[in-house]
């Protein structure tokens, strides 16, 4: 999923499901105060919303479903996020096939990966 910040540059994210979790992993290019080059040009960030404390929200017959943040975390490249991402997804989910399946849908966020495939 591609998503344009119109202040800088464009974010993208991974957003992954697990029962009673939602995991928002994001990437966005650092603000250019110096010339980042390679790895060093994005900055990750992770958002942990818990599904079961969702808040709903009735208004003139509209529903909102508003989830709780339970967890956020900021991480400086792409190697710090994935040397950390292994033991904060196993606080939530207990499942070890899940959460090796959440770790390849985030590698789609790697830079080497996505330099790879021609989609930067």
């Amino acid at each position: 999923m591609q998503q344009t910040n119109n202040s800088r540059k464009t974010m993208e994210n991974e957003i992954v499901d697990h029962e009673d979790y939602q995991f928002i992993i994001t990437r966005f290019k650092r603000i250019n105060w110096k010339q980042y080059k390679g790895f060093a040009q994005y900055q990750y960030f992770l958002f942990v919303f818990d599904k079961r404390l969702a808040k709903v929200i009735k208004d003139d017959s509209i529903t909102d479903v508003f989830n709780t943040e339970i967890r956020d975390n900021v991480f400086e490249t792409f190697e710090h996020l994935k040397q950390n991402l292994d033991a904060i997804l196993s606080e939530y989910i207990l499942d070890d096939d899940a959460i090796f399946e959440c770790l390849k849908v985030v590698e789609k966020l790697n830079p080497i990966y996505l330099d790879n495939n021609g989609k930067e």
